[in-house]
Protein backbone atom coordinates (compact mmCIF):
# COMPACT_ATOMS: atom_id res chain seq x y z
CA UNK A 1 0.00 0.00 0.00
CA UNK A 2 1.64 3.51 -0.98
CA UNK A 3 1.52 6.31 1.16
CA UNK A 4 -1.44 8.03 -0.95
CA UNK A 5 -3.54 5.05 -0.50
CA UNK A 6 -2.59 4.78 3.40
CA UNK A 7 -3.98 8.71 3.66
CA UNK A 8 -7.42 7.37 2.38
CA UNK A 9 -8.06 4.33 5.02
CA UNK A 10 -9.97 5.94 8.15
CA UNK A 11 -7.87 5.42 11.14
CA UNK A 12 -9.21 4.62 14.95
CA UNK A 13 -7.72 7.69 16.38
CA UNK A 14 -6.84 5.69 19.60
CA UNK A 15 -4.79 3.01 18.41
CA UNK A 16 -4.19 3.77 14.65
CA UNK A 17 -6.24 0.76 13.16
CA UNK A 18 -8.43 0.98 10.32
CA UNK A 19 -12.04 1.39 11.31
CA UNK A 20 -13.57 -0.20 8.35
CA UNK A 21 -16.74 2.17 8.27
CA UNK A 22 -17.37 1.48 12.11
CA UNK A 23 -18.26 4.12 14.64
CA UNK A 24 -16.85 2.13 17.45
CA UNK A 25 -13.13 0.87 16.96
CA UNK A 26 -13.21 -3.02 17.09
CA UNK A 27 -9.79 -3.20 18.23
CA UNK A 28 -9.91 -0.63 21.54
CA UNK A 29 -13.46 -0.21 21.11
CA UNK A 30 -13.03 3.72 21.34
CA UNK A 31 -15.29 6.18 19.46
CA UNK A 32 -14.53 6.21 15.97
CA UNK A 33 -15.23 10.61 16.35
CA UNK A 34 -14.63 12.92 18.94
CA UNK A 35 -13.39 16.57 19.08
CA UNK A 36 -9.83 17.42 20.28
CA UNK A 37 -9.92 20.76 21.73
CA UNK A 38 -7.37 23.27 21.22
CA UNK A 39 -4.45 23.86 21.60
CA UNK A 40 -3.88 20.52 20.39
CA UNK A 41 -3.72 19.52 16.47
CA UNK A 42 -7.40 18.27 15.17
CA UNK A 43 -7.37 14.43 14.79
CA UNK A 44 -6.20 13.06 11.65
CA UNK A 45 -3.99 16.22 10.64
CA UNK A 46 -1.53 15.16 8.18
CA UNK A 47 1.97 16.28 8.82
CA UNK A 48 5.11 16.28 6.59
CA UNK A 49 3.57 16.28 3.10
CA UNK A 50 1.49 13.60 4.42
CA UNK A 51 3.48 11.27 6.15
CA UNK A 52 1.51 11.34 9.43
CA UNK A 53 -1.12 11.16 10.63
CA UNK A 54 -2.06 12.53 14.15
CA UNK A 55 -4.61 10.82 16.63
CA UNK A 56 -5.35 11.69 20.20
CA UNK A 57 -3.47 13.40 22.55
CA UNK A 58 -1.61 10.55 24.99
CA UNK A 59 -0.06 13.40 27.16
CA UNK A 60 1.17 16.80 27.32
CA UNK A 61 3.13 19.16 29.82
CA UNK A 62 5.17 22.44 30.08
CA UNK A 63 6.92 21.96 26.53
CA UNK A 64 4.61 20.34 24.44
CA UNK A 65 2.06 17.42 23.24
CA UNK A 66 2.75 13.89 22.42
CA UNK A 67 0.22 12.27 20.00
CA UNK A 68 -0.55 8.24 18.88
CA UNK A 69 -0.10 8.85 14.99
CA UNK A 70 0.72 6.78 11.75
CA UNK A 71 3.78 6.60 9.77
CA UNK A 72 1.78 6.06 5.68
CA UNK A 73 5.41 5.73 4.36
CA UNK A 74 6.42 2.89 7.26
CA UNK A 75 2.74 1.43 7.20
CA UNK A 76 2.88 1.49 11.43
CA UNK A 77 1.65 3.88 14.30
CA UNK A 78 4.04 6.16 15.53
CA UNK A 79 4.29 8.71 18.41
CA UNK A 80 4.60 11.72 17.80
CA UNK A 81 5.97 14.78 19.94
CA UNK A 82 4.84 18.38 18.93
CA UNK A 83 6.86 21.14 20.68
CA UNK A 84 4.04 23.26 22.00
CA UNK A 85 4.30 25.38 25.43
CA UNK A 86 1.31 26.57 26.58
CA UNK A 87 2.87 29.65 28.10
CA UNK A 88 4.36 31.40 25.52
CA UNK A 89 2.02 29.93 22.48
CA UNK A 90 -1.21 29.18 21.30
CA UNK A 91 -3.73 27.45 18.14
CA UNK A 92 -7.14 28.62 17.63
CA UNK A 93 -9.65 25.68 17.39
CA UNK A 94 -9.64 23.74 14.30
CA UNK A 95 -6.20 25.17 13.18
CA UNK A 96 -3.25 23.53 12.23
CA UNK A 97 -0.45 26.46 13.04
CA UNK A 98 0.62 27.79 16.41
CA UNK A 99 0.53 31.79 17.34
CA UNK A 100 3.67 32.79 19.77
CA UNK A 101 2.20 35.70 22.60
CA UNK A 102 3.02 38.71 22.15
CA UNK A 103 6.40 39.64 24.24
CA UNK A 104 7.02 35.82 24.15
CA UNK A 105 9.34 35.83 21.16
CA UNK A 106 12.74 36.05 22.15
CA UNK A 107 11.76 33.35 24.73
CA UNK A 108 10.10 31.30 22.21
CA UNK A 109 13.46 31.37 19.96
CA UNK A 110 15.49 29.69 23.36
CA UNK A 111 13.03 26.92 24.15
CA UNK A 112 12.38 26.20 20.28
CA UNK A 113 15.74 25.96 19.55
CA UNK A 114 16.91 23.92 22.56
CA UNK A 115 14.10 21.29 21.72
CA UNK A 116 15.14 20.80 18.38
CA UNK A 117 18.96 19.97 19.51
CA UNK A 118 17.34 17.67 22.04
CA UNK A 119 15.51 15.74 19.87
CA UNK A 120 18.27 15.45 17.38
CA UNK A 121 20.43 14.56 19.64
CA UNK A 122 18.64 11.89 20.70
CA UNK A 123 17.55 10.82 16.82
CA UNK A 124 21.92 9.99 16.77
CA UNK A 125 21.31 7.84 19.93
CA UNK A 126 18.62 5.72 19.08
CA UNK A 127 20.64 2.88 18.91
CA UNK A 128 21.10 2.74 23.00
CA UNK A 129 19.59 -0.23 24.71
CA UNK A 130 17.36 2.23 27.07
CA UNK A 131 16.08 4.69 25.41
CA UNK A 132 13.47 5.11 22.83
CA UNK A 133 14.24 5.21 19.19
CA UNK A 134 13.77 8.79 17.57
CA UNK A 135 13.16 7.89 13.86
CA UNK A 136 12.13 11.81 12.18
CA UNK A 137 12.43 15.44 13.37
CA UNK A 138 11.27 18.05 11.17
CA UNK A 139 9.67 21.73 11.39
CA UNK A 140 6.15 22.32 10.09
CA UNK A 141 3.02 24.81 11.60
CA UNK A 142 5.96 27.21 13.01
CA UNK A 143 7.02 24.30 15.39
CA UNK A 144 8.45 21.19 15.63
CA UNK A 145 7.49 17.61 15.56
CA UNK A 146 9.64 14.89 16.53
CA UNK A 147 8.80 10.82 15.89
CA UNK A 148 9.37 7.51 17.92
CA UNK A 149 8.63 4.33 17.65
CA UNK A 150 5.67 3.01 19.53
CA UNK A 151 5.35 -0.06 21.04
CA UNK A 152 2.90 -1.35 23.65
CA UNK A 153 4.02 -1.01 27.12
CA UNK A 154 3.08 0.77 30.34
CA UNK A 155 5.05 3.12 33.08
CA UNK A 156 7.22 1.35 35.79
CA UNK A 157 4.51 3.08 38.25
CA UNK A 158 2.11 1.21 36.81
CA UNK A 159 4.20 -1.75 36.75
CA UNK A 160 4.67 -1.40 39.96
CA UNK A 161 1.50 -1.34 41.39
CA UNK A 162 0.03 -3.80 39.56
CA UNK A 163 2.09 -6.23 41.84
CA UNK A 164 0.64 -8.15 44.94
CA UNK A 165 3.76 -6.12 47.44
CA UNK A 166 4.32 -2.82 44.96
CA UNK A 167 7.72 -3.47 45.39
CA UNK A 168 10.44 -5.66 43.79
CA UNK A 169 13.52 -7.27 44.93
CA UNK A 170 16.93 -5.74 44.68
CA UNK A 171 17.73 -8.79 42.20
CA UNK A 172 15.20 -8.04 40.11
CA UNK A 173 15.54 -4.15 40.51
CA UNK A 174 18.95 -4.59 39.49
CA UNK A 175 17.84 -6.48 36.47
CA UNK A 176 15.26 -3.92 35.57
CA UNK A 177 16.75 -0.74 36.42
CA UNK A 178 20.72 -1.10 35.57
CA UNK A 179 20.69 -1.32 31.79
CA UNK A 180 18.89 2.24 32.04
CA UNK A 181 21.64 3.72 34.53
CA UNK A 182 24.11 2.55 31.34
CA UNK A 183 21.95 4.60 29.05
CA UNK A 184 21.57 6.99 31.40
CA UNK A 185 25.66 7.65 31.67
CA UNK A 186 25.94 7.47 27.72
CA UNK A 187 22.71 10.45 27.62
CA UNK A 188 25.52 12.75 29.84
CA UNK A 189 27.99 11.75 27.51
CA UNK A 190 26.45 13.55 24.87
CA UNK A 191 25.52 16.40 27.07
CA UNK A 192 22.00 15.15 27.05
CA UNK A 193 20.34 15.89 30.87
CA UNK A 194 16.85 14.19 31.25
CA UNK A 195 15.67 16.24 34.52
CA UNK A 196 12.29 13.88 34.47
CA UNK A 197 13.16 10.44 35.22
CA UNK A 198 10.61 9.19 37.38
CA UNK A 199 8.18 5.75 37.11
CA UNK A 200 6.06 7.76 34.94
CA UNK A 201 8.64 8.34 32.30
CA UNK A 202 10.56 4.58 32.60
CA UNK A 203 8.60 2.54 30.17
CA UNK A 204 7.97 -0.96 30.57
CA UNK A 205 7.69 -2.98 26.81
CA UNK A 206 6.11 -6.15 26.14
CA UNK A 207 9.66 -7.31 25.38
CA UNK A 208 10.22 -7.31 29.70
CA UNK A 209 13.23 -4.20 29.32
CA UNK A 210 12.41 -0.69 30.23
CA UNK A 211 13.35 2.74 28.30
CA UNK A 212 13.93 6.01 29.02
CA UNK A 213 10.75 8.31 28.23
CA UNK A 214 9.32 11.61 28.85
CA UNK A 215 12.09 13.60 27.69
CA UNK A 216 11.45 17.95 27.93
CA UNK A 217 13.68 20.74 27.94
CA UNK A 218 15.42 22.26 30.81
CA UNK A 219 12.87 25.17 30.85
CA UNK A 220 10.07 22.76 31.42
CA UNK A 221 11.89 20.74 34.49
CA UNK A 222 12.66 24.02 36.23
CA UNK A 223 10.40 25.72 38.75
CA UNK A 224 9.94 29.53 38.37
CA UNK A 225 11.06 29.82 34.81
CA UNK A 226 9.41 31.22 31.65
CA UNK A 227 7.48 27.66 31.16
CA UNK A 228 4.74 25.81 32.99
CA UNK A 229 7.10 23.43 35.48
CA UNK A 230 6.64 19.85 35.07
CA UNK A 231 7.89 18.42 38.16
CA UNK A 232 7.49 14.63 39.88
CA UNK A 233 7.28 15.60 43.67
CA UNK A 234 9.77 12.97 45.43
CA UNK A 235 12.06 12.66 42.22
CA UNK A 236 12.78 16.20 41.11
CA UNK A 237 15.62 17.31 42.75
CA UNK A 238 16.03 20.79 44.94
CA UNK A 239 17.84 22.45 42.41
CA UNK A 240 15.04 21.80 39.98
CA UNK A 241 12.18 23.81 41.88
CA UNK A 242 14.59 26.87 41.84
CA UNK A 243 16.52 26.50 45.12
CA UNK A 244 20.68 25.95 46.01
CA UNK A 245 22.50 25.38 42.66
CA UNK A 246 22.76 24.09 39.56
CA UNK A 247 21.90 21.10 37.83
CA UNK A 248 23.93 18.24 35.92
CA UNK A 249 24.86 15.57 35.84
CA UNK A 250 23.79 14.88 40.09
CA UNK A 251 20.43 15.88 39.43
CA UNK A 252 19.50 12.34 37.15
CA UNK A 253 21.29 10.63 40.07
CA UNK A 254 18.88 11.73 42.46
CA UNK A 255 15.84 11.22 40.41
CA UNK A 256 17.10 7.96 39.17
CA UNK A 257 17.91 7.15 42.99
CA UNK A 258 14.19 8.20 44.11
CA UNK A 259 13.45 5.45 41.28
CA UNK A 260 15.65 3.02 42.84
CA UNK A 261 14.18 3.75 45.84
CA UNK A 262 10.44 3.55 45.00
CA UNK A 263 11.11 0.51 43.51
CA UNK A 264 12.52 -1.30 46.66
CA UNK A 265 10.53 0.29 49.18
CA UNK A 266 7.31 0.36 47.22
CA UNK A 267 6.33 4.31 48.42
CA UNK A 268 7.36 7.38 46.60
CA UNK A 269 10.15 9.27 48.60
CA UNK A 270 9.04 12.72 50.29
CA UNK A 271 9.46 15.91 47.64
CA UNK A 272 12.99 17.32 48.17
CA UNK A 273 11.72 21.09 49.37
CA UNK A 274 10.00 19.04 52.65
CA UNK A 275 13.23 17.33 52.66
CA UNK A 276 15.23 19.97 53.11
CA UNK A 277 13.78 21.24 56.10
CA UNK A 278 12.94 18.17 58.03
CA UNK A 279 14.99 15.15 55.90
CA UNK A 280 12.27 12.15 56.99
CA UNK A 281 13.33 10.12 54.37
CA UNK A 282 13.52 6.34 55.83
CA UNK A 283 13.65 2.35 54.97
CA UNK A 284 11.23 0.30 57.14
CA UNK A 285 13.07 -2.52 59.17
CA UNK A 286 11.01 -5.03 56.70
CA UNK A 287 13.07 -3.39 53.67
CA UNK A 288 16.33 -2.73 55.48
CA UNK A 289 16.84 -6.15 55.94
CA UNK A 290 16.41 -7.34 52.79
CA UNK A 291 17.87 -5.01 50.83
CA UNK A 292 21.88 -4.75 50.93
CA UNK A 293 23.76 -2.63 53.02
CA UNK A 294 25.73 -0.78 50.07
CA UNK A 295 22.50 -0.63 48.15
CA UNK A 296 20.98 1.55 51.43
CA UNK A 297 24.29 3.71 51.56
CA UNK A 298 24.37 4.37 47.86
CA UNK A 299 20.60 6.03 47.35
CA UNK A 300 22.10 7.78 50.64
CA UNK A 301 24.38 8.91 49.11
CA UNK A 302 22.53 9.90 45.57
CA UNK A 303 19.50 11.55 47.51
CA UNK A 304 21.60 13.84 49.42
CA UNK A 305 19.12 16.76 49.48
CA UNK A 306 22.05 19.59 48.69
CA UNK A 307 23.27 18.77 45.36
CA UNK A 308 27.35 19.52 46.75
CA UNK A 309 26.61 16.88 49.16
CA UNK A 310 25.39 14.24 46.42
CA UNK A 311 27.03 11.41 44.18
CA UNK A 312 28.38 13.87 41.48
CA UNK A 313 29.30 11.29 38.83
CA UNK A 314 27.28 8.17 37.16
CA UNK A 315 30.43 6.12 37.62
CA UNK A 316 30.50 6.85 41.43
CA UNK A 317 27.07 6.11 41.85
CA UNK A 318 27.33 2.72 39.56
CA UNK A 319 30.49 1.34 41.57
CA UNK A 320 28.30 2.10 44.90
CA UNK A 321 25.44 0.02 43.53
CA UNK A 322 27.61 -2.68 42.70
CA UNK A 323 29.57 -3.06 45.78
CA UNK A 324 32.76 -1.79 43.62
CA UNK A 325 36.26 -1.60 45.61
CA UNK A 326 36.82 1.42 43.58
CA UNK A 327 33.51 2.87 45.48
CA UNK A 328 35.03 2.19 48.44
CA UNK A 329 38.07 4.01 48.27
CA UNK A 330 36.76 6.82 46.54
CA UNK A 331 33.73 7.17 49.06
CA UNK A 332 32.99 10.69 50.24
CA UNK A 333 34.29 11.45 53.67
CA UNK A 334 32.42 10.57 56.69
CA UNK A 335 31.84 13.36 59.79
CA UNK A 336 34.53 13.20 62.17
CA UNK A 337 33.78 10.27 64.58
CA UNK A 338 33.37 10.98 68.23
CA UNK A 339 36.00 11.38 70.80
CA UNK A 340 38.48 8.55 72.05
CA UNK A 341 38.15 7.46 75.06
CA UNK A 342 40.07 8.93 77.59
CA UNK A 343 42.86 5.78 77.83
CA UNK A 344 43.72 7.05 74.32
CA UNK A 345 43.48 10.89 74.92
CA UNK A 346 46.41 10.34 77.57
CA UNK A 347 48.88 9.67 74.15
CA UNK A 348 47.49 11.59 71.18
CA UNK A 349 48.72 9.87 67.80
CA UNK A 350 50.65 13.04 66.24
CA UNK A 351 52.03 14.63 69.22
CA UNK A 352 53.86 12.24 70.85
CA UNK A 353 56.69 11.87 68.61
CA UNK A 354 56.96 15.65 67.75
CA UNK A 355 56.81 16.34 71.32
CA UNK A 356 59.48 14.20 71.30
CA UNK A 357 61.25 15.00 68.56
CA UNK A 358 61.47 18.64 69.88
CA UNK A 359 62.58 18.11 73.49
CA UNK A 360 65.81 15.82 71.86
CA UNK A 361 66.46 18.71 69.59
CA UNK A 362 66.26 21.38 72.60
CA UNK A 363 68.72 18.70 74.82
CA UNK A 364 71.33 18.55 71.62
CA UNK A 365 71.93 22.65 72.11
CA UNK A 366 72.14 22.78 75.61
CA UNK A 367 74.57 19.57 76.10
CA UNK A 368 77.21 19.91 74.26
CA UNK A 369 78.06 15.83 75.44
CA UNK A 370 77.08 13.07 73.43
CA UNK A 371 73.80 11.16 75.09
CA UNK A 372 74.35 8.23 77.54
CA UNK A 373 73.16 4.52 76.85
CA UNK A 374 70.08 5.27 79.36
CA UNK A 375 69.09 8.22 77.28
CA UNK A 376 69.18 6.91 73.90
CA UNK A 377 67.13 3.53 75.21
CA UNK A 378 64.44 6.33 76.71
CA UNK A 379 64.18 7.28 73.26
CA UNK A 380 64.09 3.80 71.37
CA UNK A 381 61.76 2.92 74.23
CA UNK A 382 59.48 6.57 73.29
CA UNK A 383 60.09 5.52 69.57
CA UNK A 384 58.42 2.53 70.37
CA UNK A 385 55.65 3.77 72.38
CA UNK A 386 54.58 6.13 69.64
CA UNK A 387 54.91 3.54 66.74
CA UNK A 388 52.50 1.26 68.66
CA UNK A 389 50.33 4.12 69.63
CA UNK A 390 49.69 5.02 65.92
CA UNK A 391 49.03 1.45 65.61
CA UNK A 392 46.38 1.72 67.46
CA UNK A 393 45.26 5.14 66.73
CA UNK A 394 44.64 3.71 62.99
CA UNK A 395 42.67 1.10 64.19
CA UNK A 396 40.71 3.27 66.74
CA UNK A 397 39.66 5.08 63.49
CA UNK A 398 39.37 2.78 61.39
CA UNK A 399 36.25 1.57 63.79
CA UNK A 400 35.05 5.00 64.77
CA UNK A 401 34.42 5.61 60.95
CA UNK A 402 32.32 2.43 61.01
CA UNK A 403 30.54 3.79 63.72
CA UNK A 404 30.17 7.23 61.90
CA UNK A 405 28.62 5.51 59.25
CA UNK A 406 26.32 3.78 60.72
CA UNK A 407 25.45 7.23 63.10
CA UNK A 408 25.02 8.99 59.68
CA UNK A 409 22.81 6.14 58.63
CA UNK A 410 20.74 6.65 61.79
CA UNK A 411 20.45 10.25 61.37
CA UNK A 412 18.80 9.56 58.65
CA UNK A 413 16.16 7.13 59.92
CA UNK A 414 18.13 4.83 57.74
CA UNK A 415 18.33 1.00 59.15
CA UNK A 416 20.88 -1.36 56.88
CA UNK A 417 21.71 -4.32 57.24
CA UNK A 418 24.63 -4.86 59.83
CA UNK A 419 28.34 -5.79 59.11
CA UNK A 420 28.19 -9.13 60.58
CA UNK A 421 24.88 -9.79 58.59
CA UNK A 422 26.80 -9.52 55.39
CA UNK A 423 29.22 -11.83 55.90
CA UNK A 424 27.21 -14.14 56.73
CA UNK A 425 26.64 -17.43 54.74
CA UNK A 426 24.25 -17.27 51.58
CA UNK A 427 20.84 -17.85 52.53
CA UNK A 428 19.39 -20.97 51.02
CA UNK A 429 17.90 -20.60 47.71
CA UNK A 430 13.55 -20.43 47.63
CA UNK A 431 12.08 -22.47 45.08
CA UNK A 432 8.87 -21.47 43.67
CA UNK A 433 6.59 -23.73 41.06
CA UNK A 434 6.52 -22.39 37.56
CA UNK A 435 2.92 -20.56 36.78
CA UNK A 436 1.16 -21.99 33.45
CA UNK A 437 1.49 -19.02 31.24
CA UNK A 438 0.51 -20.81 28.16
CA UNK A 439 -2.30 -19.39 26.32
CA UNK A 440 -2.39 -16.21 28.05
CA UNK A 441 -1.91 -12.90 25.93
CA UNK A 442 1.58 -11.75 26.45
CA UNK A 443 0.80 -7.87 27.37
CA UNK A 444 -2.18 -9.32 30.10
CA UNK A 445 0.80 -10.85 32.06
CA UNK A 446 3.68 -8.50 32.40
CA UNK A 447 3.93 -8.09 36.25
CA UNK A 448 1.54 -10.40 37.27
CA UNK A 449 4.38 -12.82 38.62
CA UNK A 450 7.20 -9.91 39.30
CA UNK A 451 7.35 -10.60 42.83
CA UNK A 452 8.75 -14.12 42.15
CA UNK A 453 9.84 -14.48 38.38
CA UNK A 454 11.93 -12.34 35.97
CA UNK A 455 9.43 -12.97 32.38
CA UNK A 456 10.90 -11.84 29.51
CA UNK A 457 9.68 -12.55 26.07
CA UNK A 458 12.04 -14.58 23.12
CA UNK A 459 11.40 -14.84 19.73
CA UNK A 460 7.74 -14.59 18.32
CA UNK A 461 6.49 -17.66 15.85
CA UNK A 462 3.87 -17.52 13.28
CA UNK A 463 1.14 -19.68 14.26
CA UNK A 464 -2.28 -20.13 11.90
CA UNK A 465 -4.07 -21.47 14.94
CA UNK A 466 -3.01 -19.33 18.22
CA UNK A 467 -4.15 -15.75 18.33
CA UNK A 468 -1.57 -13.00 17.50
CA UNK A 469 0.34 -12.25 21.04
CA UNK A 470 -1.05 -15.35 22.75
CA UNK A 471 1.74 -17.63 24.68
CA UNK A 472 2.70 -20.53 22.64
CA UNK A 473 5.34 -22.31 25.13
CA UNK A 474 7.47 -21.31 27.97
CA UNK A 475 10.60 -22.37 29.55
CA UNK A 476 11.05 -23.39 32.25
CA UNK A 477 7.62 -25.25 31.37
CA UNK A 478 4.85 -25.11 33.64
CA UNK A 479 4.86 -27.11 36.90
CA UNK A 480 8.43 -26.71 37.55
CA UNK A 481 10.23 -25.67 40.31
CA UNK A 482 12.71 -22.44 39.96
CA UNK A 483 14.78 -20.41 41.88
CA UNK A 484 12.90 -17.29 43.34
CA UNK A 485 13.61 -14.19 41.08
CA UNK A 486 14.75 -16.76 38.17
CA UNK A 487 13.76 -15.85 34.34
CA UNK A 488 11.00 -17.77 32.41
CA UNK A 489 11.34 -16.85 28.52
CA UNK A 490 8.28 -17.15 26.52
CA UNK A 491 7.37 -17.67 22.96
CA UNK A 492 4.78 -15.79 21.55
CA UNK A 493 2.63 -16.22 18.55
CA UNK A 494 3.36 -13.50 16.27
CA UNK A 495 -0.49 -14.58 14.34
CA UNK A 496 -1.24 -16.02 10.86
CA UNK A 497 2.23 -16.15 8.96
CA UNK A 498 2.25 -13.28 6.04
CA UNK A 499 1.47 -14.60 2.25
CA UNK A 500 3.95 -12.76 -0.13
CA UNK A 501 2.17 -10.42 -3.12
CA UNK A 502 3.71 -11.87 -6.23
CA UNK A 503 4.64 -9.22 -8.57
CA UNK A 504 1.25 -9.22 -11.01
CA UNK A 505 1.59 -6.12 -13.32
CA UNK A 506 1.68 -7.05 -17.10
CA UNK A 507 0.51 -10.41 -16.12
CA UNK A 508 -2.73 -11.86 -17.62
CA UNK A 509 -5.65 -11.26 -15.05
CA UNK A 510 -7.91 -14.23 -15.45
CA UNK A 511 -4.24 -15.93 -14.47
CA UNK A 512 -3.46 -14.01 -11.85
CA UNK A 513 -6.93 -14.08 -10.02
CA UNK A 514 -6.50 -17.89 -9.80
CA UNK A 515 -2.72 -17.47 -8.24
CA UNK A 516 -3.76 -15.15 -5.77
CA UNK A 517 -6.84 -16.80 -4.98
CA UNK A 518 -5.00 -19.72 -4.47
CA UNK A 519 -2.61 -18.01 -2.10
CA UNK A 520 -5.89 -17.15 0.73
CA UNK A 521 -5.88 -13.30 -1.23
CA UNK A 522 -9.40 -12.01 -2.42
CA UNK A 523 -9.47 -10.11 -4.97
CA UNK A 524 -11.27 -6.81 -6.21
CA UNK A 525 -11.53 -5.08 -9.26
CA UNK A 526 -13.42 -1.85 -10.03
CA UNK A 527 -16.24 -1.84 -12.86
CA UNK A 528 -13.98 0.66 -15.09
CA UNK A 529 -11.04 -0.55 -16.87
CA UNK A 530 -7.75 1.87 -17.02
CA UNK A 531 -8.08 3.87 -20.49
CA UNK A 532 -6.06 1.64 -23.27
CA UNK A 533 -4.27 4.00 -25.66
CA UNK A 534 -2.99 0.68 -27.90
CA UNK A 535 0.40 0.39 -26.13
CA UNK A 536 -0.47 -2.57 -23.97
CA UNK A 537 -2.77 -5.42 -24.03
CA UNK A 538 -6.27 -5.70 -22.61
CA UNK A 539 -7.11 -7.82 -20.00
CA UNK A 540 -3.71 -7.92 -18.51
CA UNK A 541 -3.24 -6.20 -14.76
CA UNK A 542 -2.74 -2.54 -14.95
CA UNK A 543 -1.80 -1.80 -11.60
CA UNK A 544 -2.58 -2.78 -8.15
CA UNK A 545 -2.78 -1.06 -4.81
CA UNK A 546 -0.63 -3.50 -2.50
CA UNK A 547 2.96 -3.29 -2.47
CA UNK A 548 4.74 -6.91 -4.32
CA UNK A 549 6.70 -8.72 -2.22
CA UNK A 550 5.16 -7.43 0.83
CA UNK A 551 3.93 -9.77 3.24
CA UNK A 552 0.19 -9.84 3.76
CA UNK A 553 -2.24 -11.59 6.07
CA UNK A 554 -4.62 -14.55 4.60
CA UNK A 555 -7.81 -12.92 3.08
CA UNK A 556 -6.33 -9.39 2.51
CA UNK A 557 -7.83 -7.43 -0.28
CA UNK A 558 -6.03 -7.34 -3.35
CA UNK A 559 -7.12 -4.53 -5.68
CA UNK A 560 -6.45 -4.45 -8.88
CA UNK A 561 -7.34 -2.31 -12.03
CA UNK A 562 -7.26 -4.12 -16.15
CA UNK A 563 -6.04 -2.54 -18.97
CA UNK A 564 -9.21 -1.94 -21.13
CA UNK A 565 -10.54 -2.68 -24.57
CA UNK A 566 -8.13 -0.20 -27.15
CA UNK A 567 -11.39 1.15 -28.87
CA UNK A 568 -12.09 2.33 -24.96
CA UNK A 569 -14.63 -0.19 -24.09
CA UNK A 570 -14.24 -1.65 -20.59
CA UNK A 571 -12.29 -5.57 -21.24
CA UNK A 572 -14.45 -7.82 -20.11
CA UNK A 573 -14.21 -12.14 -19.48
CA UNK A 574 -14.94 -13.97 -23.31
CA UNK A 575 -16.41 -17.03 -21.31
CA UNK A 576 -19.26 -16.87 -18.42
CA UNK A 577 -17.70 -17.17 -15.08
CA UNK A 578 -17.72 -20.80 -13.08
CA UNK A 579 -19.84 -20.52 -10.06
CA UNK A 580 -18.66 -18.40 -7.52
CA UNK A 581 -16.33 -16.58 -9.36
CA UNK A 582 -16.84 -12.94 -9.75
CA UNK A 583 -17.33 -11.17 -13.11
CA UNK A 584 -14.67 -8.52 -14.03
CA UNK A 585 -16.76 -6.55 -16.14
Amino acid sequence: MTERESKNIVRCPSCMKPLEGLEICPFCSSPAQFSQAAPFLPLRTLLAQGRYQTGRVLEHNGDGATYIGYDGHAQRPVFLREFMPEAIAQRQEGQSALQVMQGCETVWRDCAQNFLELWRKLQRLRGLSALIAVTDVFEENDTIYAVYDYMEWMSLRDFLLRGKMGCLSWERTRSLLMPVLSTLGSLHSQGVLHRGISPSTLMLGSDGKIRISGFSIWQARTAHGDLTADLADGYAALEQYGLNGKQGVWTDIYAFAAVCYRTLIGSDPEDAVSRRHNDRLMVPAQFAERIPAYVINALINAMQVFPEDRTHTMEQFRAELSASPTAAAAARTVPQPPPPPPAAQAAPLPAVPAAAEKTGNKRKKKEKKPASGGVIALRMAAIIVAVGLVVLGVVTALFFREQATEAMEDLLHLKPTTAASTTEAAPEKIMLPVPNLVGKQAESIIGEHADDFNIVTGEKKYDDKIPKGEVISQDPAAGATAEKNSTITLIISDGVAPIELPSIVGKDFIETRKKLEALGFVVIVPPASKENDGSHTAGQVASVIEKAGTGYPKGKEIHITVWGNTDGTPWQEATTPAAGESSTG
